[in-house]
């Protein structure tokens, strides 16, 4: 699916708006139509490159909202057409703080969301030559 995205390619360079790539959801995962997005004070340190040059090329805004258009394999608690907003640490369900209860404290989600990567190790979004997008705590 083709979709536009805010892109940051190089540190401190400004964003533009672009057309990538976006993979279906994968397990676990949801594929939502953003009604509103936020970019705040974290973006803006990524997008000056105060977290690594290595965190290029990203998409950012991790604030937001929207309406579920697709659900991944195994996801059960939520369904097309539902509205949701979004939480920026994903949760494996298995390392101690998720089975503590704590999964906004979730390891693996932590890493991660932190490393521009999908709960998987893997990216959803990519340029048009194929380069993936880190997400920005994997959301973007």
């Amino acid at each position: 699916m083709r979709i536009r995205a805010s892109v940051w390619k190089a540190p401190g360079e400004p964003g533009a708006v672009e057309t990538v790539d976006l993979d279906p959801p994968n397990t676990g995962e949801v594929q939502v139509k953003i009604a509103a997005a936020g970019v705040c004070h974290s973006d803006y340190h990524l997008a000056l490159g105060h977290f690594g040059k290595h965190r290029f090329p990203t998409v950012l805004g991790h604030e937001g909202a929207g309406v579920v258009e697709a659900v991944g394999p195994g996801v059960t608690s939520v369904s097309r057409g539902d509205r949701v907003s979004f939480n920026f640490i994903p949760s494996c369900g298995q390392c101690r703080q998720c089975l503590r209860g704590k999964p906004n404290l979730c390891e693996p989600g932590s890493a991660a969301a932190f490393g521009g990567k999908m709960l998987d190790g893997g990216y959803r979004m990519k340029l048009g030559d194929g380069t993936p997008l880190q997400q920005f705590l994997a959301i973007g």
